[in-house]
């Protein structure tokens, strides 16, 4: 696993947000545009894996902040994403752990630590399995894997 820098894989903004849109931006590899948009407008982080780029993407919108992670093949084809936040909530993308070889750990919003397992190929799960807070797309195959895991409370 690899961090990537925003030389390698950057965001150019194609359409802002509304009150009736989210701002969708276009992916750029080395400065150059690959055709491929995505929802959200400020890049937290891009992380090579094998042949796949899992980028962490956020709306930018205060008090209704989502996170958006993407999982792209190496031509830049969606396989799988999700959707992390709520309404009323503001978070803030944190601490990106890489732990080999396929986990990534970081913090968005309440002080829960999440942790993303990239799978090697697909494998059946029911719609609706993923934490509180989460949506993905409707299907019965995922990439990956994402736990929410609360931290201790502190008297």
């Amino acid at each position: 696993m690899k961090l990537l820098s925003p030389s390698d894989v950057s965001l150019q903004l194609t359409s802002a947000w509304s009150e009736r849109a989210l701002a969708r931006s276009e992916i750029l590899v080395g400065g150059r545009p690959t055709g491929r948009i995505v929802t959200g407008e400020v890049l937290e982080a891009a992380v090579q894996w094998k042949d796949c780029y899992v980028l962490f993407v956020r709306d930018d919108i205060a008090f209704e902040d989502s996170l958006r992670i993407y999982l792209f093949d190496t031509n830049w084809e969606l396989v799988d994403s999700v959707s992390l936040g709520s309404m009323y909530t503001t978070g803030a993308f944190s601490d990106l752990e890489l732990v080999a070889p396929n986990t990534m750990r970081f913090q968005f919003i309440g002080g829960i630590t999440w942790e993303l397992e990239l799978l090697g190929r697909g494998v059946a799960s029911l719609p609706f399995s993923d934490p509180k807070g989460v949506s993905r797309p409707f299907g019965f195959v995922k990439r990956f894997r994402l736990k929410g895991r609360p931290l201790p409370e502190s008297r």
